[in-house]
C-alpha cells in the first residue's frame, strides 16, 4: 500500500487525503497513517514552504482569499525516487 500511495502522490498535481483514500480504496486515517510512514522511512518529506508570517498580508494575489492558514506541501526524496524507479 505505500508503494501505492507513493507512486499516487508522484501522480497528483494536488495532495487531498479524502482524494487519495478514495482512489486506492482505503479510509482516509490509513492514508494519513501512510504519510506518516513514508515521512518516516525517508522516502517524503515536508516542505517548510512560506507561511504568512513570511510575506507581509495584502501583497500576494490570494490575499482576498487567504484563510490565513499555511498550506503544507510534500516533495518525494531521492530514496522515494529510487524506490519508484524499481517498482
Amino acid at each position: 500500500m505505500l508503494k501505492e500511495l507513493l507512486r499516487e502522490i508522484e501522480r497528483a498535481d494536488y495532495l487531498s487525503m479524502a482524494r487519495l483514500a478514495l482512489k486506492l480504496g482505503q479510509p482516509v486515517s490509513l492514508v494519513e497513517e501512510g504519510f506518516s510512514a513514508l515521512v518516516r522511512l525517508g522516502y517524503l518529506v515536508e516542505d517548510a514552504g512560506l507561511n504568512c508570517q513570511d510575506l507581509p498580508c495584502g501583497k500576494c494575489p490570494y490575499a482576498s482569499m487567504c484563510a490565513k492558514e499555511p498550506l503544507k506541501t510534500w516533495s518525494i526524496t531521492k530514496k522515494g525516487r529510487e524506490l519508484l524507479h524499481t517498482i
